[in-house]
């Protein structure tokens, strides 16, 4: 089966070595996207809202490089820095997935990300048609 290693246009460069997407046939494996543009300025500082709105966008613009877009995520996984950011991060998931279907998730809470400044990561698995 065909496998892509890729770091598609459009998302901010990975400053650290790895990959975006790991692509293995029609399933796409999403590396955490963090709450930053293209340019690598962070979204929302402080603003976990915010910074899931960014992380959401991020994997809707790596997964239209595709041909895809956020509903063909079967599996997120979030990551939030303080258990006090659920609702804010459900509202900005409310907005990207207002209505069943629903893809499956995680919900995790975690002491710190990459950077003090990142309050939310979102990784998941779509799977293209």
């Amino acid at each position: 089966m065909e496998r892509e290693l890729r770091n598609p246009p459009g998302v901010h460069m990975p400053q650290a070595h790895y990959s975006h997407v790991a692509r293995v046939g029609n399933t796409l494996y999403l590396a955490g996207q963090l709450g930053m543009d293209v340019s690598g300025k962070v979204v929302g500082v402080g603003d976990a809202k915010a910074q899931a709105r960014q992380c959401y966008e991020n994997l809707a613009t790596i997964l239209a490089h595709y041909g895809g877009g956020l509903r063909d995520l079967v599996k997120t996984t979030t990551f939030i820095t303080h258990w006090g950011y659920r609702p804010l991060v459900a509202a900005a998931r409310d907005e990207v997935f207002p209505a069943p279907p629903y893809p499956a998730n995680t919900l995790v809470v975690v002491q710190g990300l990459a950077e003090p400044h990142f309050l939310v990561e979102i990784e998941g698995i779509a799977v293209l048609d």
